[in-house]
């Protein structure tokens, strides 16, 4: 980051790190300094590991833009949006500084869209891991084994040797990360938050393509500013906590808030289930690694899901939140069908609750506006 400039500029800068203007050059000075860069699909991918490896873990990011004519050969109208633009942006070249990337079995489209890059065969580096949908000892140990073939590949790709050691000091880095973000996720509990929502979603995606030490240093030097800042917002409640998954583009947040509601909290792997994971750092630190990856804030794809409802309950109570906002993109049929358990128990908790479906790309913004505009109205006091 640039010196000489106010702590406000210095915080738009770190906020646009993930723009689509900006995302690629944090990979692409990595990449001047001889050092690789590996694509990551969603955050059961341990970016401890990319980092002890001295490579980047750089968060895929599919195209925002709403024609994705080269994915549409190969996949279907009705299968998860968000991938279909992540595949747009393989096959136009977007990614083509990338080394590699690694994908889980988060559900079965994922493993679609690693298939479709594994048959192509364009890639050098295309890896998939067995994420075990539990979080039993058993269960940890399995993917603890997943963990070490993924270091070996690593090893074998970057010619270099990841020791425990290496792995400690990658857990502490991206502990600190985590903990800078805490830290701001905490100040989010005042009643008008230093950031917006859509401020709060681009910094944490910023970490998700920022070298580690960089974001850290800058967030680090920065929090005494989030201290003292209030957001500006066009009204302060109601509060809205909102539940997504793949949600990078700010700009849906950005429309919720102009509906006059705050974004108060979330529960997305772009947000509170990145921040508030926490890896013990002890003698073995992959199996660490792998029982804080699966007992880490579950998204519905894992049997521990009901705990993690239990939790969007817990944060309602601690962030003073005025409603609940699920909002699953198109055919993410996992996130869907788990829809009505999610309302059902919210609102046995006496929490307002609705759900919406949208696009990957910002779209349909007027009917979005319309339908929770109505409500945000029905919670306001």
């Amino acid at each position: 980051m640039q010196q000489g400039l106010s702590d406000e500029e210095r915080l738009q800068r770190l906020l646009a790190a993930n723009s689509p203007e900006e995302r690629n050059k944090w990979a692409l000075g990595w990449k001047e300094q001889g050092k690789k860069v590996i694509g990551m699909i969603d955050y059961y991918v341990p970016e401890e590991i990319i980092w002890a490896a001295g490579m980047l873990p750089w968060r895929l990011t599919g195209t925002w833009e709403a024609a994705t004519p080269l994915a549409e050969v190969w996949r279907l109208p009705n299968l998860d949006v968000s991938l279909t633009h992540i595949l747009e942006s393989f096959l136009k070249g977007e990614y083509a500084f990338l080394d590699g990337a690694i994908f889980t079995d988060w559900d079965d489209d994922v493993r679609r869209l690693y298939d479709v890059l594994d048959y192509l065969d364009k890639f050098p580096f295309v890896k998939i891991i067995h994420i075990p949908n539990n979080a039993t000892e058993l269960a940890c140990q399995y993917y603890r084994r997943s963990l070490f073939r993924l270091v070996t590949q690593l090893e074998d790709l970057g010619q270099v040797a990841v020791s425990e050691q290496s792995l400690h000091q990658a857990i502490e880095t991206c502990g600190t990360t985590r903990s800078l973000l805490r830290k701001v996720y905490e100040l989010r509990k005042r009643d008008v938050p230093p950031l917006s929502g859509s401020e709060t979603l681009k910094l944490v995606t910023a970490a998700l393509v920022m070298p580690k030490d960089e974001f850290n240093q800058e967030l680090g030097e920065l929090l005494p500013y989030l201290e003292q800042r209030r957001a500006t917002l066009k009204r302060t409640r109601p509060r809205l906590l909102v539940a997504s998954d793949r949600l990078d583009h700010p700009g849906y947040l950005e429309l919720i808030e102009r509906t006059g509601a705050a974004v108060a909290m979330d529960d997305m792997d772009t947000g509170s289930r990145y921040v508030f994971t926490e890896v013990e750092n002890s003698i073995d630190p992959l199996f660490d690694l792998a029982r804080s990856y699966l007992r880490r804030p579950a998204c519905p794809r894992m049997r521990t899901y009901d705990k993690q409802v239990d939790k969007v309950i817990e944060w309602v109570k601690e962030y003073d939140i005025d409603g609940v906002l699920n909002f699953p993109h198109m055919y993410e049929f996992t996130r869907l069908y788990t829809d009505p358990h999610f309302r059902e128990t919210v609102s046995k908790a006496g929490i307002p609750v609705t759900s919406f479906t949208r696009q990957y790309h910002l779209a349909d913004e007027g009917a979005l506006m319309t339908r929770i505009g109505a409500f945000v109205e029905t919670l306001q006091k």
